[in-house]
């Protein structure tokens, strides 16, 4: 087991995860002193009951609640300030986020805003700008999340907030909250929760604990998204990925940014498509050229991706190569069991090759230490070819 001479990691986030885990809430509260929480959420959520059977949870619990539902999917200013006032004004004392995505975004911001003064949310955006910590903060996933939601990064309006004090406090899986919508919504999260997992496992800050967090994320998501893809009704393939949400969100918080990752979220932005499709597509891409760049972990990726069986068969020289090759094949298996909606190449995502240069060299400005300019064109055009 690799051991570096020196690394930091913290992660806060206490994790209740199983059947009526919601029903807990009211004294994990408690323990949080909070007794009057504003949960704040989107209409799907609400529109899917999901608000309801959160709000079930606190029955006969004597605590008071607030609901905010109309958290819109591109979250602003307006909102933000809208929930100030809401917040200070009916002296709430908690914020439970209830989805992903957006939802938790718009949570975080007014984490920042409700802790300090408003004039914070200036001050706070950028690494490690947020000084004290924040209000209790409690997550309630679904499986239409972003990858980010107990990590340390929130982005609103163009800014990145990057602190520990964002990640909450404690999350609540329950198998009612995480079923499975849309191939493209559970996909592309799952594979945002793959690609961080795997990039924090091979990355050049690898660590045990990190390490802890990235390897069961990568193995729940390598045994279940496809059974969840072909049976959305998989209660328990479903609840295993909302695990693999939260664990590579710890993990991706206590490492560098990788290849897939920083090149995926710009093609994403600029073509208004799946950054996760676009993560999962240039993952396999981006681990051969670490692997060609001589990376030391990358045979180790092996385990996590197909388990001791096939790690103690392969030669250790053969193990890096296998492992690509699985992440290449599994990428195969969701373009057609989803019948080509999740793309296996950018061309199939209609991601714009004339773009190349430009998102190349805005992946350039997100500070990846690993790649330059040429690294991500040539990245690119393996990935947008699928060769």
């Amino acid at each position: 087991m690799f051991l570096p001479e020196h690394y930091e990691f913290s992660c806060p986030v206490k994790i209740n995860s199983g059947n009526r885990a919601l029903e807990h809430l009211p004294f994990e509260l408690d323990t949080l002193n909070a007794r009057k929480p504003l949960i704040i959420t989107g209409k799907n959520a609400a529109g899917r009951g999901l608000v309801d059977i959160a709000i079930d949870a606190f029955k006969d619990s004597g605590i008071t609640i607030g609901i905010f539902d109309g958290v819109p999917s591109s979250p602003d200013l307006k909102l933000i300030r809208e929930l100030y006032t809401i917040y200070r004004d009916r002296g709430y004392d908690a914020i439970i986020a209830l989805g992903g995505g957006p939802v938790t975004d718009a949570a975080k911001v007014l984490n920042i805003v409700v802790s300090g003064e408003p004039e914070d949310l200036e001050k706070g955006a950028g690494h490690n700008m947020i000084k004290k910590p924040l209000k209790p903060f409690v997550m309630i996933p679904t499986l239409a999340g972003s990858g980010y939601e107990t990590s340390r990064y929130a982005f609103f309006e163009g800014r990145t907030y990057s602190s520990h004090y964002l990640m909450p406090h404690l999350v609540v899986i329950d198998p009612r909250m995480t079923t499975a919508e849309d191939a493209m919504t559970t996909a592309g999260a799952s594979l945002i929760t793959l690609t961080h997992s795997v990039e924090a496992y091979v990355s050049p800050e690898k660590n045990p604990l990190a390490d802890s967090y990235a390897f069961p994320a990568i193995r729940f998501v390598m045994e279940h998204l496809v059974n969840v893809i072909r049976n959305p009704r998989d209660s328990n393939g479903c609840l295993a990925l909302a695990n693999a949400h939260c664990f590579a969100g710890c993990a991706f918080s206590g490492t560098a940014w990788g290849i897939a990752h920083t090149l995926g979220k710009a093609i994403g932005e600029a073509c208004n498509i799946s950054p996760g499709v676009c993560m999962g597509i240039i993952l396999p891409h981006g681990i051969e050229m670490q692997h060609s760049r001589g990376g030391r972990h990358i045979s180790d990726l092996l385990l996590p991706l197909a388990g001791s069986d096939m790690y103690a068969e392969t030669a250790e020289d053969l193990r890096a190569q296998k492992a690509i090759d699985i992440l290449l094949d599994f990428q195969k298996d969701l373009f057609t069991i989803s019948g080509g909606v999740i793309a296996r190449t950018l061309e199939g995502a209609k991601v714009p090759k004339e773009m190349a240069r430009d998102i190349a060299k805005k992946s350039v400005g997100y500070g990846s230490e690993i790649v330059g300019m040429d690294d991500f064109l040539k990245i690119w055009e393996h990935a947008w070819e699928g060769s």
